[in-house]
């Protein structure tokens, strides 16, 4: 077993199941999906740290267990088409395409687009679509989504997501300091609380002051 293989086993056992991860096509993933090559090459040797992991300005790989825990709550299936937002180098829109959903990854930095475009077609992972647009707007393009995943944390969610989101559709992501997932219904949102949880604030998703004259 390689050194890294055994960090992913290591960070399985350690990190996931004891924050009650259970879901075996998860777990699979999370053993099988190289999240060293997701990073820079320097940093390989930390790549499995038990903390978020920062990448470029306000995007991150999220502490694992956070990840796993919001994934598990989307409860991903191969009939689902996922939007993924903010997906920065690819880790998590590989670990949901590895279960067999079809994903479109969101980023807005053209450089991180083209980081995952490499690392996935190394990965021979087909059912993912990296495109390249304002995180805010979501991706129009091929809504409607039956989930949504935002890796970061949000103060306010556009009302654009909502609109290219499924009945029946949930999106999972941290606000302030909580796991949340919100579900749609009779095409109302509704939040729910998970899990207490930290992430860096991704700026496009702060609430808007509101102006004074």
């Amino acid at each position: 077993m390689s050194d890294f293989a055994l960090m992913r086993q290591n960070m399985v056992k350690g990190q996931l199941l004891p924050e009650g991860i259970t879901d075996l096509s998860l777990i699979k993933a999370f053993s099988n999906i190289p999240k060293e090559i997701f990073v820079p090459r320097q940093l390989s040797h930390v790549a499995y740290m038990d903390s978020n992991f920062p990448i470029s300005g306000d995007r991150i790989l999220l502490r694992p267990a956070t990840l796993a825990r919001l994934l598990q709550a989307l409860n991903p299936s191969s009939m689902d088409k996922i939007l993924y937002i903010a997906g920065g180098s690819g880790y998590g829109p590989a670990l949901l395409s590895s279960m067999g959903a079809t994903v479109v990854a969101l980023e807005s930095e053209e450089i991180l687009s083209q980081e995952a475009e490499r690392i996935l077609k190394e990965l021979n992972l087909t059912s993912i679509n990296i495109v390249l647009g304002p995180l805010e707007n979501g991706w129009a393009g091929d809504a409607p989504y039956s989930k949504i995943m935002i890796e970061g944390c949000i103060e306010t969610l556009p009302d654009s997501l909502f609109q290219q989101l499924n009945e029946g559709g949930k999106i999972a992501t941290v606000k302030e300091t909580k796991g949340i997932l919100y579900v749609k219904e009779d095409s109302t949102l509704t939040e729910m609380s998970l899990f207490d949880a930290f992430a860096p604030k991704l700026l496009v998703f702060k609430k808007q002051k509101p102006f004074i004259f």
